[in-house]
């Protein structure tokens, strides 16, 4: 018998490079396109550093480069949460620069007690990293030190210097800050509608347009055809980063982010609608021209409803979710059809009735489990013998311009080895950019022909807008643009003439190099985690908490109910995030269980816009339980409510035991258990001759879409890791360096 070998034909290198171009070049083409908003907050970043750099130009501010890159970290969706943003980060640096000030006051003067601080100093900021909950307020706490440290080696400089030195340090995040503010409160005057409002409407309407051209049974123009494959590239996580940062109620962002997930999920249906129709040539039936046009009609509807900030109207479509002889038309009417269930319950979507789940908890600032999870020591460990290692090494060879390793470790410090390498290559190659291409090249073929301001500030803008509209793109690449910016400034904004030695950008750049390769060498071999394994945890954590959820309300203490209810609610919505996260980190991770791990991420990614929706449903129907209590329900009804929220919580925790890869008991039918209930609310009215009330059928409603909702999600679950080869469980099996 023939091996393997000789029956396969060897894989062409060439071939295999040709595709990987192709890939790399669509993937920039699709991170860096033009989106509605794009060219708006790209200007404000870019008017805001350039103001910040000729004010550290004028008054020859030291440490400049500081604040011109916060004012790439502080675009928001509103100037308030802007100013939030800027203040905590601004009382990040003021606590460091005091805490640095005392603590060389006490150890500076003997060597060993200097390193000693030190080395506690990068523990403490990688401590706080892992337990601060505002992860930008915990990064700035450790910029600022490692800054400090370097400026506190300089033994050239008396000890007057490099306190005055680190005054400045700690005033420059201030200067940005109130640069930037002031930036977005002039652009809201003259440009009031939202980035979030524009990229909703505007994949709406491209999902419509679509719908529409294949109703017609026309093409779609090239603009369309371009628009439609950019939002599906995109992807929908800068709208959610707009939203998590928009200093909205939390609430409104809970249901916001449920649509946008929707949305999400509709625009890449409509994007492979697209693509099917295009390689065939048969006349679409009567029936299915007349389901896309009713479609988009309906969607129309959403995007004019969405767009005056009020719930929008139920989709009712005759033949909605029935099959086609179109693909994806009817998971499409479905999707479309969740987006209005997410508002289920809201007067407006501008003021919400007062109601008790709509009540904020404050996000705590430090996480819950801050001193008791050895996770977290873990974490300062491994960061701080990285970083440590880094100084260490630099100094041995007394090249002070390596301390750029030092921030590069805290930077780059994550809790997954997928999501840490995934910013190391992020930062690395802004760096190369940055610092080889943009800013040696500008210091041999540009710097050199300046002689005033005005010709830096042009270099400068250019630079800021390159770097920003990098940054503006998604997760996988903005990063980049945030490094590359700093890279440049570090070597421009440094002193107070136009650079023209190399010798700076060099040192930048190996620097970078030094502080990842001790990231590679001891952070990601000590107490590793999969990004795959961590997002398996914290999915199922995730179904744990519904199903805690779902019984909250039949507790007889109604007000710790309400109050553990809006902490799942928090807690809920982060676990969301985190499985975004831990999703995108999966990429960076290589290793033979790649494909796998690839296909399990792709059916998290499928079930995270369902579990969403649900959320708001679930939550919505807890707020009408609070104003019918148990016992001032009929008994029939009060038994009917406790097996379907009992029933509920079962179909949850058989999810979580699924996604674990555990044996789990048979599963309730939760759609009967939801007519059921429907059954007993109707029958009491009727023996009472009266009517159901408004309330009641509301709540009738909400059961059934939680069933309607949860039935098929189930089943989607069930069916995935139905035999042990597809069960998740098996993930345990890997190793950290297979990874």
């Amino acid at each position: 018998m023939a091996s393997r070998s000789e029956t396969l034909p060897a894989a062409d290198p060439s071939r295999a490079i040709d595709q990987a171009g192709q890939w790399f070049w669509g993937f920039l083409k699709n991170e860096l396109a033009p989106y509605p908003g794009r060219a708006w907050v790209v200007a404000r970043i870019t008017i805001a550093a350039t103001i910040v750099m000729i004010i550290v130009m004028t008054f020859r501010i030291p440490n400049g480069f500081l604040a011109a890159i916060f004012t790439l970290f502080l675009s928001r969706e509103n100037p308030t949460a802007t100013l939030r943003s800027g203040f905590r980060a601004a009382l990040a640096f003021t606590i460091a620069t005091a805490y640095t000030l005392l603590g060389v006051t006490l150890l500076v003067a003997d060597p060993l007690t200097h390193f000693l601080w030190i080395v506690l100093s990068l523990f403490i900021a990688f401590y706080l990293i892992g337990i601060i909950s505002d992860y930008g307020t915990a990064v700035g706490f450790g910029f600022l030190l490692a800054g400090a440290i370097p400026l506190w080696d300089q033994t050239l400089l008396n000890v007057n210097d490099r306190v005055e030195n680190t005054l400045w340090l700690g005033f420059t995040t201030p200067l940005g800050v109130t640069v930037a503010v002031v930036v977005e409160y002039v652009f809201r005057r003259v440009h009031p509608t939202t980035d979030l409002t524009e990229g909703i409407e505007h994949r709406l309407l491209a999902v419509e347009d679509v719908l529409r051209g294949l109703a017609a049974q026309g093409p779609l123009g090239g603009k369309l055809e371009k628009e439609i494959s950019l939002y599906t590239g995109a992807g929908m996580s800068r709208l959610r980063r707009l939203l998590n940062r928009s200093g909205y109620s939390s609430h409104f962002i809970s249901q916001m982010n449920a649509a946008v997930s929707l949305l999400g999920r509709l625009v890449d249906l409509a994007a492979s609608l697209h693509h099917f129709r295009a390689g065939q040539s048969t006349p679409l039936s009567a029936e299915d021209r007349e389901r896309c046009q009713r479609l988009a009609d309906e969607i129309s509807i959403l995007r004019e409803d969405l767009g005056l900030r009020k719930p929008p109207r139920p989709i009712n479509l005759p033949h909605g979710g029935q099959p086609s002889n179109l693909p994806f038309l009817p998971a499409m009417e479905t999707t479309a059809s969740l987006i209005p269930r997410v508002f289920v319950g809201a007067e407006s979507i501008n003021e919400f009735i007062p109601a008790p789940m709509d009540d904020e908890v404050k996000q705590p600032f430090f996480a819950p489990d801050a001193f008791s999870n050895p996770d977290h020591l873990k974490f300062a460990i491994r960061g701080m013998l990285a970083a440590t290692a880094s100084y260490v090494v630099y100094t041995a060879v007394d090249w002070r311009g390596l301390s750029t390793s030092i921030p590069t470790c805290i930077i780059t410090a994550l809790s997954t080895i997928g999501s840490s390498r995934q910013k190391q290559f992020l930062r690395l190659g802004g760096a190369i950019i940055g610092g080889i291409i943009v800013g040696m090249g500008a210091q041999i073929f540009v710097l050199p022909y300046l002689d005033s301001i005005a010709g830096f500030t042009l270099l400068f803008a250019g630079v800021t807008a390159l770097s920003a509209w990098i940054a503006t793109a998604s997760p996988r690449l903005s990063y980049l643009g945030v490094q590359l910016a700093l890279a440049f400034y570090l070597i421009n904004l440094q002193e107070f003439a136009i650079q023209t030695s190399l010798s700076i950008a060099r040192d930048r750049i190996f620097g970078v190099f030094l502080g990842l390769l001790c990231m590679w060498l001891i952070f990601d071999r000590l107490w590793v985690k999969d990004a795959l394994e961590e997002m398996q945890t914290v999915f199922a954590r995730n179904l744990d908490m519904f199903a805690e959820l779902a019984v909250q309300m039949l507790k007889e203490d109604r007000n710790e109910s309400v109050k553990r209810v809006r902490r799942l609610r928090d807690q809920i919505n982060a676990g969301f995030q985190a499985v975004t996260a831990q999703s995108d980190a999966v990429l960076f991770e290589l290793g033979p269980s790649r494909p796998r791990k690839l296909q399990v991420r792709e059916d998290f990614k499928r079930w995270q816009p369902s579990l969403r929706t649900l959320l708001l449903v679930q939550l919505t129907a807890a707020q009408y339980r609070l104003q019918m209590p148990l016992s001032e329900l009929p008994e029939a009804i009060a038994k009917a409510h406790v097996a379907f929220e009992q029933d509920t919580a079962r179909v949850m925790q058989g999810m979580a035991d699924e996604v674990r890869g555990k044996t789990s008991e048979a599963v309730p039918d939760i759609q009967a258990s939801a007519a059921n209930l429907g059954q007993e609310i109707r029958k009491s009215y009727e023996e009472l001759g009266l009517p159901v009330a408004p309330q009641t059928s509301d709540m009738i409603s909400l059961t059934e879409n939680v069933a309607s909702i949860l039935a098929p999600l189930y089943k989607d679950i069930h069916a995935t890791f139905a035999t042990p080869q597809e069960a998740t469980g098996g993930l345990q099996q890997y190793r950290p360096g297979e990874a």
